[in-house]
């Protein structure tokens, strides 16, 4: 167990190492050994509590600390020492396998075709990110989804939608507007309603936690959120809250709450609660609000943001939706009806996003108070590119005092034109 005692040891002495040796694929079962295991199980939980590992908070004794800086030596280049790692793992899983295959008192060709098995499902999860097909799998896999009538990935909360799109596994999907159209709303509805069927996750940078679950209540609720936020509903209104709070409870959601919006770190941090949770769908809220470093300029800090999370979708087949800014320009034109060039500071996003969409609303711009002032008006959803499916508008009813978003009985309209 020298190798496991090196990484562990050079993450020790350089704690940068241990957020690159999770994007190098190194993963906890790697460490057989149980004390090892449970240092790296530490090291995340320090990550995680504090956006950085400091070894202090680990309470290793001296000398324990000692042994391991001192093996870290043996590790020159991680990727390399992660490898050998993991060679190791496969090596002394597969034999003691094979060696449980042999005990039994099964016939010899019961037990070779058992081992092939073994190693034949090793070889796939090696091999997992860069599979092989022909066109006999390909078929094979198309038609038992067919047969099955499985999804790739899961259904919207809203029909309309799902006429267009759906969240598909390995999708990239941007919806952009303006400050106050109602992106956080749109996201926030998308989550929860999402939640009632499947494991969603919401990343959160720009509002506080009491603001996401007030405006969660108000909209389930039908209750002002002016009136939730300064905490004087009236008798009724606070009854309706209570009987909607069992069904709040239930919502199958997690929020990951960033302070620190270092890019990198919220990666790995929602692989790692992915693997926890099995997320269908992960929202992000809001993409230029996140920061990675060695870029030039903002535009391919985006791009390279924008690529890296429909990679992640990828990876973890779940569909990503991320919100967006729009830049000023839109408040330009006669018809303020946002386009694709809209997308503030990447032209990035919309190559590495399945699906781009706006939000707006008419009476946004309205000079008229009363027109302005309305409770419930209508808010469409423009999907400007699809690849999976046709363009159009989406028409949407929004109730602005508790940012309810539900589906118009209005007719959709359609653009011709496939992606």
């Amino acid at each position: 167990m020298i190798l496991e005692k090196a990484i562990l040891g050079k993450f020790i002495i350089v704690p940068k190492m241990l957020e690159e040796s999770i994007e190098k694929g190194l993963k906890r079962e790697y460490f057989l050994d149980k004390r090892n295991r449970d240092i790296f199980d530490k090291m995340l939980k320090i990550l995680d509590e504090y956006s950085i590992f400091d070894f202090n908070y680990l309470n290793m004794k001296t000398e324990e600390l000692f042994e391991f800086t001192e093996l870290s030596d043996n590790v020159v280049y991680l990727p390399t020492a992660i490898n050998k790692l993991k060679e190791e793992y496969r090596s002394t899983v597969l034999t003691d396998k094979i060696s449980e295959i042999f005990q039994e008192e099964t016939q010899s060709e019961e037990k070779i075709q058992k081992i092939i098995s073994v190693v034949d499902s090793f070889e796939d999860n090696e091999n997992e990110k860069n599979k092989e097909f022909d066109t006999k799998i390909l078929l094979n896999e198309w038609w038992e989804r067919l047969q099955k009538k499985e999804l790739d990935g899961i259904e919207t909360p809203f029909a309309g939608l799902n006429n267009h799109f759906i969240f598909g596994e390995g999708n990239l999907i941007a919806i952009g507007a303006r400050p106050g159209m109602g992106k956080t709303a749109f996201g926030l509805s998308l989550m929860y309603k999402t939640a009632r069927k499947h494991n969603v996750l919401y990343v959160n940078l720009e509002m506080s936690i009491p603001d996401i679950t007030n405006r969660i209540l108000a909209s389930m609720s039908d209750v002002s959120l002016f009136k939730l936020t300064k905490k004087c509903p009236d008798t009724l209104e606070a009854k309706k809250v209570t009987d909607i709070l069992h069904k709040f409870e239930a919502l199958n959601f997690k929020i990951l709450d960033c302070d620190d919006n270092n890019f990198n770190l919220i990666i790995q941090k929602i692989r790692r609660m992915h693997e926890k949770n099995n997320f269908k769908l992960v929202i992000i809220d809001y993409l230029t609000l996140m920061h990675s470093k060695g870029h030039n300029n903002k535009n391919d800090e985006v791009e390279y943001m924008a690529n890296r999370l429909k990679l992640l979708a990828k990876e973890l087949k779940l569909c990503i939706v991320i919100l967006a800014q729009l830049s000023r320009q839109v408040e330009q034109r006669a018809d303020k009806r946002p386009v694709i060039s809209d997308l503030r500071d990447s032209g990035g996003i919309e190559q590495a996003c399945n699906t781009v969409c706006f939000l707006y609303r008419d009476e946004y711009y309205s000079d008229d108070e009363k027109i302005k002032n309305l409770e419930h008006v209508k808010l469409e959803l423009l999907i400007r590119k699809n690849r999976g499916g046709s363009l159009g508008t989406i028409n949407f009813g929004y109730k602005k005092t508790t940012q309810e978003i539900r589906e118009a009985i209005l007719k959709r309209s359609d653009e011709s034109e496939n992606t």
